[in-house]
């Protein structure tokens, strides 16, 4: 993370610092991710310098400063300035004190004209970049003028207005702003300003089309007060056009088709339902369409290479019906191209959103033959079955490419997708590792972070630099920093398959980890065909920004969810998946997510559709979002074995404590009493109790680790460092054993098993290797790490034996609380399987009478046994498990 530093010369400043400022810790609402702004507008790192009482920062060249000021009523804690620019992620800058109250210093890259920008407190991670636990102080989406070399703006609390000042902040003049100009309706224009201001006449608005002065029939808000009003224009407005809008005292700004997109005129009239967009070959030639309706031109440029050369042939595509441009032209397999589209924001290149394959760093897109790439009985492949009859069968492995082979000596692989072709490879100690660890630790599924093309690992030199991909660049592209030559777009797509076929005969089924709720930044290539359709905005124009990452795509708009669909079912059926993880899928709408469910699984009825179905503070209607309170409406499609599960933050937090506050205790580690509920919430699968939500057929998501927030064994360490190793370890397995005897999904963090450490890193996404890659040394026979995956082992083999713990419907679970936090449970499957389990979280043995008629499978030391109950009384360790089964006969 970016952060900065105080010099270390005035320590009585320092300690008016500490006492100011109270630094949070870093949490990443992106699943992940947090994404760094692009790399060439970020400013470097400077020293912060102090001059007398008040911060400065350094002015680097080619560079121009901005400088916030900021008022406020009461004391002000964990608070910064979240800016961005020129449609790159935001970034947290510090408030310092100053003599108006406090301030932020930004260096500006020269060339941006204005930054956006929002107030934040209690910020989690303040001057870092991710959005974590802060809240705005101001509602809106800000955005400020560069005015030169320096620019200075005063800001007072709860105040949406801008101010100059003369004097330091004595005397404050408004600053007029005119935001926006939209295209609502085609004869509308809306407009946004600050401050408020009283408009009397019609002729205070000019529209302009090339030049010439359009009429103007009707302006809102005339004779009062407003920052926003609509103008409605004589005749109608053409979206490929390019007008201006004239504001007396404001000037002009460039007329955006905005909101005009949800009109009845334009959806009836631009939706396009082929399925043939992108570059397809028929013969010697290739097929090149493009959806672009609000385009006055477009270009297709060809190229021999997938970077370096210039084009060698340019022609201008032809507009169609619907807003979708095409040509056909003699060329084929290894050709690359880009689209350069003009709209009313200027000329731009674009990729093809709808490309299946890419050059180095998926700057141009390359069309494909994909038989071509297709390994050596590939169609057999097609018929792998996972062999799960329902949701609740899998046990899902959580993995990033790159760390799960990087540190493997003996791979000839490392980092690559080819590394889970590999068999025989062991580490030092002769330990398996690789795909063979995966078959012997028993899990059904690697879940793949994020294997599409994306923006922030250099593919030319892919060892630079470290990301986990959730920075979307071309979806439907393998990420070519995994394949073996990321020069050829045919490479990644062909060792991509040779994956999954590795994993498949394996017996392990791949789900690959989708992120189509931001993109890697606002300007992509869907923003430069056609602008300010693909995302959702402010009512200032701004991007919204939910996701924490500066620019929500909007699924609910015609288009883009059919991109979404049509992206699933091109890599379920091209690729063999066997299924989806959704990244912040609380910010796509319901009836989007139905639609990939019924794709998905018209395809693979076997597909495991997941996601993370938090609650999102998006810019569409709360009861429209895929979140968790809302997914149990969608329904199950014909022969498929579930439909949409969610991550469970309740069994996550209630056992080991909140992701927000690491020091935090839960069940397993010294807060029992307090976490009772949460746990039993995600015992019963999410369906039984009340936690705000319920799941139908425990399509519930059980986990206590995953890539994003401290590892397990992390977490432990930092809220239990004071007690010993032994005691953290009955602690990790007695988690693991509740995870694995619960209703619902069992989920993991690669290596949780193995007491995976990253050195207390939660929000390692660009972190370095040494952090991130599994570290199989530590497996030797005689260690902590392969004892515990050896209990996980266990744990997996008992769950897959008894279908009481896999029986997704239909299970009466009972809880009995017996005091301190302990409790026994039992699942009553109906058809002669049931299940007994105690629990005795406390740090003192406990006293439990089992039935004699019960069979004992597994304690919090051994698992996958088989010990007939005596019925008589036991004694129960301290962090203690026992679980007993009954089956049919």
């Amino acid at each position: 993370m970016n952060k900065r530093h105080m010099h270390k010369t005035d320590r009585s400043l320092a300690l008016l610092l500490a006492l100011f400022l109270c630094l949070g810790t870093v949490f990443c609402a992106c699943g992940t991710q947090g994404t760094p702004p692009p790399a060439d507008t970020e400013s470097k790192e400077t020293e912060p310098v102090f001059s007398g009482e008040e911060y400065t920062l350094p002015l680097q060249d080619g560079y121009n400063q901005i400088t916030f000021y900021f008022s406020y009523p009461e004391p002000l804690k964990n608070a910064d300035i979240w800016s961005w620019w020129d449609g790159g992620d935001g970034k947290g800058y510090i408030l310092y004190p100053s003599a108006y109250g406090a301030k932020a210093v930004i260096n500006v890259p020269e060339g941006v004209e204005e930054v956006g920008f929002i107030v934040r407190r209690d910020c989690s991670e303040p001057g870092g970049s991710s959005w974590g636990s802060a809240t705005k102080d101001y509602e809106q989406d800000r955005f400020a003028k560069i005015e030169g070399k320096e620019t200075f703006i005063y800001l007072k609390s709860g105040d949406a207005n801008q101010y100059h000042s003369q004097d330091g902040g004595k005397t404050l003049h408004m600053i007029q702003n005119f935001s926006l100009a939209a295209m609502t309706a085609l004869n509308q224009i809306s407009y946004t300003v600050t401050p408020k201001t009283c408009f009397d006449s019609i002729s205070d608005f000019k529209v302009y089309l090339d030049g010439e002065e359009i009429g103007i029939k009707d302006v809102t808000e005339l004779g009062r007060e407003s920052t926003v009003g609509v103008i409605t224009v004589d005749g109608t407005l053409d979206i490929t056009k390019t007008y201006e809008l004239e504001i007396k005292g404001f000037g002009k700004k460039t007329v955006i088709p905005t909101t005009v997109f949800d009109t009845k005129e334009f959806i009836e009239n631009y939706t396009y339902d082929g399925d043939d967009l992108g570059a397809h070959i028929k013969g010697d030639e290739t097929t090149f369409k493009v959806w672009a309706p609000t385009a006055s031109r477009v270009v297709l440029d060809l190229f021999t290479e997938g970077n370096d050369t210039e084009a060698y042939k340019s022609v201008d595509m032809t507009r169609g019906e619907r807003g979708v441009w095409s040509h056909s032209e003699p060329c084929g397999h290894g050709t690359y191209y880009t689209y350069t589209v003009t709209t009313a924001v200027g000329t731009q290149t674009a990729t093809d959103p709808y490309a299946y394959a890419a050059g180095v760093n998926g700057d141009r897109s390359m069309v494909i033959d994909l038989s071509l790439t297709d390994p050596e009985a590939w169609e057999d492949d097609a018929s792998f079955e996972t062999g799960i009859d329902a949701y609740t069968d899998a046990v899902i492995w959580e993995v990033h490419v790159r760390d799960f082979s990087n540190r493997i000596a003996s791979s000839k692989y490392k980092g690559k997708y080819l590394a889970f072709t590999e068999t025989g490879l062991t580490n030092e100690a002769g330990i398996p590792v690789g795909v063979d660890y995966l078959k012997e630790l028993g899990i059904t599924h690697v879940h793949l972070l994020p294997v599409y093309d994306y923006a922030t690992v250099d593919e030319s030199d892919p060892d630079a630099a470290f990301n986990w991909g959730y920075d979307p660049k071309n979806y439907n592209v393998p990420e070519g920093s995994y394949a073996t030559d990321p020069y050829h777009g045919e490479v990644r797509v062909k060792e991509f398959k040779e994956m999954v076929a590795a994993l498949h005969g394996a017996g392990i089924g791949v789900i690959m980890d989708v992120v189509y709720n931001h993109t890697y930044d606002a300007n992509s290539s869907f923003n430069r065909i056609v602008p300010y359709y693909y995302y959702r905005y402010t009512s200032t124009g701004a991007n919204s920004s939910a996701s924490g990452c500066g620019n929500d795509t909007a699924s609910e708009r015609c288009m883009f969810g059919k991109f979404m669909v049509d992206s699933v079912s091109y890599l379920a059926k091209e690729y063999h998946l066997d299924g989806f993880r959704f990244d912040l899928m609380g910010l796509h709408d319901l009836e989007t997510m139905q639609e990939v469910e019924r794709a998905v699984h018209a395809i693979n009825g076997e597909a495991i559709i997941y996601g993370e179905g938090w609650t999102m503070g998006a810019t569409i209607d709360g009861s429209a979002q895929a979140n968790q309170g809302n997914i149990s409406k969608i329904e199950v499609s014909e022969g498929a074995i579930g439909g949409i599960a969610v991550f469970n933050d309740a069994i996550r937090d209630g056992l080991k404590g909140s992701v927000f506050d690491k020091a935090s205790h839960g069940y397993i580690n010294g807060a029992a009493k307090a976490n009772m509920i949460k746990v039993q919430f995600g015992i019963g699968g999410a369906s039984t109790l009340g936690g705000g939500w319920i799941v139908e057929r425990a399509e519930s998501i059980n986990y206590m680790s995953a890539h994003d927030n401290n590892t397990l064994w992390d977490k432990l360490l930092i809220a239990n460092g004071e007690e010993s190793e032994e005691a953290r370890l009955k602690m990790n397995r007695l988690g693991a054993a509740i995870i694995m005897i619960s209703r619902g999904i069992p989920f993991m963090q690669a290596g949780e098993e193995m007491l995976r450490s990253k050195g207390g890193d939660e929000n390692s996404y660009k972190s370095s290797d040494a952090v991130n890659n599994i570290d199989w040394a530590v497996l030797t026979e005689d260690s902590n790490a392969y004892a515990t995956m050896q209990y996980y082992k266990g744990l997996i083999a008992m769950r897959k034996a008894y279908p009481i713990f896999t029986q997704s419907e239909g299970v009466a679970v009972t809880f009995n609380d017996l005091g301190e936090g302990r409790m026994d449970v039992t699942f009553d499957g109906g058809n002669g399987n049931m299940a007994l389990i105690v629990i005795n979280p406390s740090t003192y043995p406990a006293l439990y009478t089992p039935d004699a008629s019960w069979t004992l499978v597994a304690t919090e030391t051994e698992a996958n046994i088989s010990a007939q109950a005596t019925g008589e009384q036991i004694s129960i360790d301290g962090y203690g498990i026992r679980v007993y089964v009954k089956t049919a006969d």
